[in-house]
């Protein structure tokens, strides 16, 4: 059984569980999701990403937008309110002239002083710049609006009284529109403003009243709330802001990691797998993934592919390429059989790993395609995938280099080895087959006459055929061939006449002389050279091809950052951007970067134009309609802020109206009522957020948190999550605060006695100041304006509102009160103040509403601008998350099909360090099994070659789907398939305790169960795994010590595979049944690892995989034949071992071997007197 504690090692097994949610007194709370919108945590999260300073550019360049909105703005309402002025009715007393020229010179002030801040060589220059030229239009501002009544009242004697026009303009440009960046400095200055507008209020509006402290005391409640509202916009907006630029970052970043991914996914399959196969290959694998998420609609892991084998098998593709004009090199470590009995096996190990390394290096360098290790052999190919007209040449060079590296080896470790190389040119044909654990191979009759060039060669010496020597033009020394050649019936057969190849003396630069003393460059025409002298620079060239992954991401993150420079211009700051008329300079993007950072730079560029140009003009609706409703129903994580707020200002509203003597049946009821509301909808809106905040953590998840037990309290948190999602509800609860705030705001109109105060009133201004301190109205009509301007402020406040919504509320409440101001209460207006002499005070109260509702629109349509376009970065994140995840999992098919799954796991999590990794095991089952009877043969015609290789693709299909059925916790590993032998082994686990590895503890992955994808259609197969899978869960006596037994385990598999085949010949060859599984299996200690530079293969060296590979190759079809200690096992279990007798091994001599006794359906037999047992895990 699977250690549970491994279990969570496992990716796989992790998409698999499934928890009853009824049993589970935990839940997972997207916590990410409520932080990412807690301005806090937006700002710790700039800082640890290292894009403050970033930010602080973004942010300069948005300010500057809305300061060029502002003073457009500003110019506007001075141009409207000079309009007014002039076309109104002229006062009998008082000149307009000083307020003209007050207006005009505080809007030609602003600009000059503004100017120099959108100056963006002067700004980085000079910091201070914002600051002095802010303050300087504040200031101008303040002092014209409030010289005007300071004026009228001292000069013309206006009663009543006039007030300051720009207020609350002014406070919203302090908080809204100023490039200031520190929040301390903002409130300083609005404060500032504060007073001095209290001042003149006590000094001049309200100098006639007599409850003058009650008015300013009013006054100065609405002046506290104006500055909270501004405080609270400029916090939201600075918490919407910075989580569109992290958006921005995050979608910089997921570009750049899906550019790193697919590049890792390359690099790996290129490793192992020449380009036009992989390609295949890859295009195959990546659309089964998408296939398979459209089906299922989950992520895909590496089990599914088990359950929809047939999906697969209807592809019908053999990745398989004939090629011509090849040149093939086999060359044997000479005495290898020997030195695995005389030294330990990580010593064995670390010679092959050096030496291979260094054949890895000579044969990159000149242009050879290494194809893969079989033990101690290595053989490779040139011309293959890119032609190569030198081909034999390269073979030749590379034979030679492998002689004298394999010498320098032999003495500076004082091994007696040497290497035997045998050289043929042809065609071949070359691809992947079976169902997983895939790996580059090449077939055909010369790949096999190839072979016997090695195996009939001289030691120290280059073995080539006629057809190689030919392609050489004489540039070599050459003797006649062996005689063991001479008497090779393939050879003679084929009329193969052979010659040696005999190594000249090297001087220091890896040149060989010839004996007439001339140098000749052993490299083939046209493959440049590359010397490797240096020690160091020979070990990096010799680290594994992922080694290098960690320092690329590191320098992605890298490049993230100097991505975002660039990005910076090109991130929105709004629909209008006025502030391109009154900015001089740009900041042009540097050119100066890489070739490839261009292109993605271009590239980005596009896309950025692509989604500015992706929203209508007026409406700003998403060119896809579809994308709206989605857009809408996107969660507004800020909505209990809101609803906060909503509540301060009803505080506000209550307060003033009460200030001015409100009261009334209805007043007090609509009061009691909203307050009664709004404190309701702020618990249950803040519920979920304190629960999560104050609710301990889980202790095996921080992203989880305790769910409530209590059912009104789990009630409560579901529906406090429930209004944030849904956007039929916060919108109810948005129409309602709105209406809520202003019939709070209105409600005192309807407590005034309209009949009292209907009289006439028809010339005001003959009103003297004794009889006006006397006139008592029943309301203060600028407090029911200045309570709606709060209560318009929140209809633009709430973030996911659709902007057209808030537009068209904004506006039915102008329209409202325009019909309140100037029909149905208009006499009470027009004893107002007013705010310049001859100016209608129904006009003045018109325009603060006119102007509250287009600051807040405007500003609103720049938020809703910037929030579309970041729900479109979302939209185009989550596909690049999609492609990514498909990338990975295809990364991840892929290594678990080239490696081992523990092995995979470890390049996957970048375990790797500067040295091969490998483990060491102290009892490893080893199974060789060849197909005999249907191999390719020198008979066989070149065009049946294929059709006798896609017959072997079947075959080892069928063989590789049995796999899954022996992934217990003593799994069968595929090792390699080498011609029409299947290698694999048993108890290849990091987790079992006789194993050690080169990268200390590592947890066992055993419980994966291995991907097998390329089934490469075939026809229909009934393989009898359900009956092999019932066997499996029925047999329950399972001994201690046999269920532990890899010997067993791999003697079944063994037995599994012969069905198969049996069932394949008699399917497919009825007439007669040529296929025959001849089998070999030894155990003993054994190290397993991958080796070489490049390609990593893993594989399995020790005397028990040369002890197996022997007992096949000397075997018989339809027999299992083990060597003395595996028989003596499989004895003591009670299973039936038939005594072959001594047969000669090479490098061993003469060995005991035995057969293992099965029946004719391919079971094993047991002794009489043992127990039914099983041993399938």
């Amino acid at each position: 059984m699977t250690n549970e504690s491994d279990v969570p090692n496992s990716v796989s097994q992790l998409n698999n569980v499934t928890i009853n949610p009824e049993h589970n007194q935990e839940t997972e709370a997207d916590y990410y999701a409520l932080k990412k919108w807690e301005l806090g945590f937006l700002r710790r999260e700039c800082v640890n990403l290292g894009l403050e300073a970033f930010y602080g550019k973004y942010m300069a360049r948005v300010q500057r937008s809305y300061l060029s909105i502002f003073v457009v703005l500003q110019t506007f309402v001075s141009v409207a309110h000079v309009i007014v002025i002039v076309t109104g009715d002229q006062h009998p007393t008082a000149a307009i002239h000083p307020d003209l020229i007050c207006y005009t010179f505080g809007s030609l002030i602003v600009w000059i002083s503004l100017f120099a801040a959108f100056k963006e060589g002067l700004v980085k220059a000079h910091p201070w710049v914002p600051y002095v030229t802010s303050c300087a239009a504040i200031f101008t501002l303040i002092i014209t609006d409030l010289m005007i009544p300071l004026y009228h009242a001292v000069v013309s004697y206006i009663n009543p009284p006039l007030r300051p026009s720009y207020g609350s303009d002014i406070i919203f440009a302090i908080y809204i529109f100023l490039p200031l960046s520190e929040n301390m400095h903002v409130i300083i200055l609005g404060s500032a403003t504060t007073i001095c507008y209290l001042i003149i209020m006590t000094m001049i509006t309200y100098r006639l009243e007599t409850d003058i402290f009650i008015k300013v005391m009013a006054e100065l409640v609405y002046f506290v709330c104006l500055n909270i509202f501004g405080l609270y916009f400029r916090l939201i907006n600075e918490a919407a802001i910075r989580r569109t630029f992290l958006d921005r970052r995050e979608l910089v970043e997921g570009n750049l990691l899906l550019k790193f991914a697919r590049n890792q996914e390359k690099e790996l399959l290129l490793s192992i797998l020449p380009e036009h196969t992989a390609e295949l290959m890859e295009k195959d694998i990546r659309s089964m993934i998408q296939k398979l998420r459209a089906n299922h609609h989950d992520t895909i892991n590496t089990q599914s592919f088990f359950r929809t084998g047939t999906q697969w098998r209807s592809i019908n593709k053999l990745y398989v390429q004939k090629h011509t004009n090849v040149t093939i090199l086999y060359a044997d470590v000479v005495n290898y059989t020997y030195i695995t009995t005389q030294l330990p096996v990580r010593t064995l190990v670390d010679v092959l790993h050096e030496l291979f390394v260094k054949f890895d290096e000579a044969a990159k360098e000149f242009n050879v395609l290494r194809i893969k290790f079989l033990g101690d052999c290595y053989y490779c190919v040139s011309g293959v995938p890119i032609k190569n007209k030198h081909h034999a040449k390269s073979c030749v060079d590379l034979g030679l280099r492998m002689i004298k590296d394999i010498r320098d080896v032999r003495m500076s470790r004082d091994l007696n080895i040497d290497m035997r190389i045998g050289i043929h040119s042809g065609s071949i044909i070359s691809g992947v087959i079976g169902a997983c654990k895939w790996q580059y191979d090449i077939w055909s009759r010369d790949v096999i006459i190839a072979n016997k060039m090695e195996s009939t060669g001289e030691s120290g010496k280059v073995h080539v055929t006629m057809q190689t020597l030919e392609l050489l033009d004489g540039e070599y020394i050459y003797e006649d061939g062996t005689e063991k050649a001479r008497l090779d019936p393939v050879l003679v057969k084929h009329n193969i006449q052979t010659y040696l190849i005999v190594p000249q003396f090297f001087d220091e630069n890896n040149f060989y002389v010839t004996p007439d003393g001339s140098s000749s460059s052993r490299l083939s025409v046209g493959v440049k050279r590359k010397t490797i002298n240096n020690k160091k620079e020979r070990n990096l060239i010799s680290r594994n091809f992922m080694q290098n992954s960690m320092e690329q991401f590191r320098e992605i993150m890298k490049q993230t950052n100097v991505e975002m420079a660039h990005e910076l211009d090109r991130m929105p700051i709004g629909k209008f951007q006025f502030n391109k008329i009154f900015s001089t300079s740009q900041v042009t993007t540097t050119t100066t970067t890489t070739s490839s950072y261009s292109s993605a730079y271009k590239r980005n560029e596009v896309d950025s134009n692509h989604r500015l140009d992706n929203l209508s003009p007026f409406f700003m609706f998403f060119e896809n309609k579809r994308w709206e409703w989605p857009f809408m129903k996107e969660p507004d994580l800020m909505l209990k802020y809101s609803i906060l707020m909503s509540f301060i200002v009803f505080i506000c509203i209550f307060t003033v109206q009460m200030l001015n003597y409100a009261s009334g049946y209805y007043f007090w009821s609509m009061m009691f009522a909203s307050g009664v509301i709004l404190l309701v909808a702020i618990p249950i809106t803040w519920f979920k957020k304190l629960w999560d905040v104050y609710t301990p953590y889980s202790s095996e998840d921080l992203l989880k948190v305790r769910r409530p037990q209590n059912t009104v309290l789990r009630t409560l948190y579901n529906f406090s999550g429930k209004i944030m999602e849904s956007f039929t509800i916060r919108t109810i609860i948005y129409v309602t605060v709105i209406l809520l705030l202003v019939t709070c705001s209105l409600i005192y109109l309807i407590e005034c006695n309209f009949d009292q105060n209907n009289e006439s009133n028809s010339s005001l201004m003959n009103v003297t100041e004794s009889n006006f301190t006397a006139k008592k109205y029943c309301m203060n009509s600028w407090s029911v304006t200045q309570c709606l301007t709060l209560a318009i402020g929140m209809v633009f406040l709430f973030l996911r509102i659709h902007f057209i919504l808030k537009a068209f509320c904004g506006i039915m409440i102008l329209l409202f009160y325009a019909w309140v101001i100037f029909y149905e209460l208009h006499y009470i207006y027009d004893n107002s103040a007013s705010m310049n002499p001859g100016m209608n005070p129904k006009v003045a109260h018109l325009m603060l509403i006119i102007f509250t509702v287009i600051i807040f629109h405007w500003i609103d349509r720049q938020s809703e601008y910037i929030a579309r376009v970041d729900y479109n970065w979302k939209r185009q994140l989550l596909k690049q998350k999609e492609e990514a995840e498909i990338t990975k999992q295809t990364n991840k098919i892929l290594v678990e099909n080239i490696l081992p799954t523990h092995v995979a796991e470890i390049y996957i999590n970048r375990q790797l360090k500067n040295e091969f990794y490998n483990e060491e095991y102290k009892n490893v089952a080893v199974m060789f099994a060849t197909i005999t009877n249907m191999e390719i043969n020198t008979d066989i015609s070149v065009e049946n070659e294929k059709s006798v290789l896609k017959v072997l693709n079947e075959i080892i299909c069928d063989f590789d789907e049995k796999l899954q059925y022996f992934d217990g916790y003593l799994k069968v590993e595929k090792i390699k398939v080498a011609g029409w032998t299947y290698m694999a082994a048993c108890g290849l686990d990091p987790g079992r305790c006789d194993s050690s590895s080169s990268l200390g503890p590592f947890r066992s992955v055993s419980g994966i169960t291995r991907t097998s994808l390329m089934t490469n259609g075939r026809r229909s197969l009934n393989p009898r795994s359900s009956e092999v899978l019932n066997q499996q869960t029925s047999r329950t006596s399972l001994s201690t010590r046999q269920s532990n037994n890899v010997t067993i385990v791999m003697t079944e598999f063994a037995l599994e595979l012969m069905k198969v085949l049996r069932d394949f010949s008699n399917e497919n060859f009825k007439q007669n049944s040529p296929g025959k599984l001849r089998v070999g299996i030894s155990n003993g200690k054994v190290m397993a690892g991958v080796v070489g530079s490049s390609k990593p293969l893993y594989d399995i060296w020790g005397n028990a995989v040369n002890m197996a590979s022997r007992m096949d190759s000397t075997g018989l079809p339809g027999r299992i034949q083990v060597t003395k200690q595996s028989a003596e096992t499989l004895q003591a279990y009670g299973y039936q071992c038939e005594y072959r007798g001594q047969i000669f091994v090479k490098g061993r001599g003469k060995i005991p071997t035995y057969f293992v006794n099965i029946n004719d359906n391919y079971e094993l037999l047991k002794n009489i007197d043992t127990s039914d047992v099983s041993t399938k895990l």
